[in-house]
């Protein structure tokens, strides 16, 4: 099931047979846009849900948007599932560089090889 959530700003979709939700914010990753993008992403990795970030739409993250990956990876990981990111922007990954953290988050060029390796990833 594919939604539209946030007023257009965000795509949602449940994998249940992955146990995962894909989330594609649809533009930057700043305050505005994280103030909806976060209870949709903490709901998934505190429900133990793996959480796809899809970045296709998101040219630029701001320190709320970096807070955000953060906290989400965390969450995730304490129970139980991962934070995966797709598709970042040049910018988006001289961020993460930068920060240290480039080596934190998966990474995949796209969704398919994204959920590819979700479903090696025993339940």
């Amino acid at each position: 099931m594919t939604a539209v959530a946030g007023d257009g700003v965000l795509t949602l979709r449940h994998l249940d047979e992955l146990r995962a939700t894909v989330v594609a914010p649809l533009s930057d990753l700043d305050q505005q846009i994280v103030e909806v993008v976060r209870p949709v992403v903490m709901a998934a990795a505190t429900a133990g849900r793996h959480v796809v970030l899809d970045l296709q739409g998101v040219g630029v993250v701001d320190s709320a948007g970096l807070g955000l990956l953060v906290r989400a990876h965390r969450e995730a990981r304490s129970h139980g599932a991962s934070l995966l990111l797709v598709a970042p922007s040049r910018f988006v990954q001289t961020v993460l560089h930068t920060m240290r953290l480039d080596g934190v988050f998966p990474t995949f060029p796209d969704q398919p090889q994204a959920l590819e390796c979700l479903a090696g990833i025993p339940a």
